[in-house]
């Protein structure tokens, strides 16, 4: 790696805090579980990721580096005003410490030529615009679903299929298919802003027929991934990070088809949780592990070399463990989804298999990287 961010390890540890805290909350507070779990852990994964993929698609360094420790900072206060329910102070901090780190990163790219970068443009803007709508449905001028959905089908989709697109072949050394992901990015800037905008007027009725449009998106996406894998021969040894992505796949098509189907049949009440379960800490939370155990390791080996300690990447993670943890991943999704959709009692158990996952994972990573070390 030509650049190490100091400051992500920082981030993803605050990302599993977030993590952590909107498990706590899931079964007391549903909206302030999925506030913290949406502009906690998915914001502040992706920004610890992007300030570490963005300076190594540049070439160089990000300007003011320091402002990246300052955002560090002010993530670090709104998670904690999230924690103790100060959710409106929370979000006008959380307004600028979005405006300084889109700043930053959008003023460092210089190359806006690879796909890639276009797409992580493109879910910074859509970051900010998240965080303002964040205030004002705190507010009560906006619903809360339009902010969450900017931040995951904007800012979150946009950084999950502008990275996945280059990594997977490149780890599977084989070319990008630049054609379809230039369609697909345009596609994306079709889709999403009306399918947001039904958000506004929260017509059910209206959301379950433009949901056809991310649907679409979503679909030629995962079509383009499959053309990469049936030109060729699958590998018997399919990369761990590949089959983490992979996995997460799964999850994306069935958590967009249970919130069609409870906005178009008025089921909200009984299948939102599922709707967040298998989307947010099914899609999302899996794809950030095989994100984490795949960039992580790098980042703290660089780290190490520049200190001029000599290691192997293999040392800062246990791919032993991070293999075993991954079959038991979606059955601990499915038993959360499950528990949620009973309600009652159930939901007071219905993360515990998936913590324990999350604690191994942990394990795997970050303790065996001996991150602050």
């Amino acid at each position: 790696m030509y650049y190490v961010s100091k400051v992500s390890p920082f981030f993803f540890t605050l990302a599993l805090i977030d993590l952590l805290a909107s498990l706590f909350y899931k079964p007391l507070d549903s909206k302030l579980a999925w506030t913290i779990a949406v502009f906690g852990f998915i914001a502040h994964t992706i920004m610890s990721a992007m300030y570490q993929i963005v300076p190594n698609s540049q070439g160089k360094a990000l300007k003011f580096s320091y402002l990246s420790y300052l955002v560090f900072l002010f993530s670090f206060i709104c998670s904690l005003l999230f924690y103790i329910g100060w959710t409106l102070y929370a979000s006008y901090l959380y307004a600028l410490t979005s405006l300084v780190f889109s700043l930053h990163i959008l003023f460092s790219i210089r190359n806006w030529q690879p796909i890639t970068v276009k797409f992580l443009g493109l879910g910074t803007l859509y970051f900010f615009t998240s965080s303002i709508f964040l205030v004002l449905s705190e507010m009560g001028y906006i619903p809360l679903a339009l902010a969450i959905h900017t931040n995951t089908l904007g800012f979150m989709l946009n950084v999950v299929m502008g990275t996945q697109l280059a990594w997977i072949p490149m780890l599977y050394m084989e070319p990008l298919n630049v054609k379809h992901a230039k369609r697909l990015f345009y596609m994306n800037l079709i889709a999403l802003p009306p399918f947001l905008f039904t958000f506004y007027a929260m017509n059910y009725q209206l959301i379950s027929l433009v949901s056809f449009l991310p649907v679409s998106l979503v679909a030629y996406f995962l079509w383009t991934l499959y053309t990469l894998f049936s030109e060729r021969r699958m590998p018997k040894e399919i990369p761990l990070v590949v089959r983490y992505f992979l996995l997460a796949m799964v999850f994306l098509p069935f958590g967009m088809l249970t919130g069609i189907l409870m906005a178009s049949k008025n089921l909200v009440s009984f299948l939102v949780n599922v709707h967040v379960d298998l989307l947010v800490y099914g899609f999302t939370s899996i794809t950030v592990m095989g994100g984490l155990a795949h960039l992580l390791p790098r980042i703290v080996y660089g780290w190490k070399q520049s200190e001029g300690i000599n290691a192997s990447i293999k040392d800062f993670v246990d791919e032993r463990l991070v293999k075993r943890v991954f079959p038991f991943v979606p059955m601990s999704v499915f038993w959360m989804a499950l528990c949620d959709a009973m309600g009652g009692v159930f939901s007071y158990f219905s993360s515990l298999p998936y913590l324990l996952l999350w604690l191994l994972f942990f394990s795997a990573t970050f303790l065996k990287g001996k991150i602050f070390t």
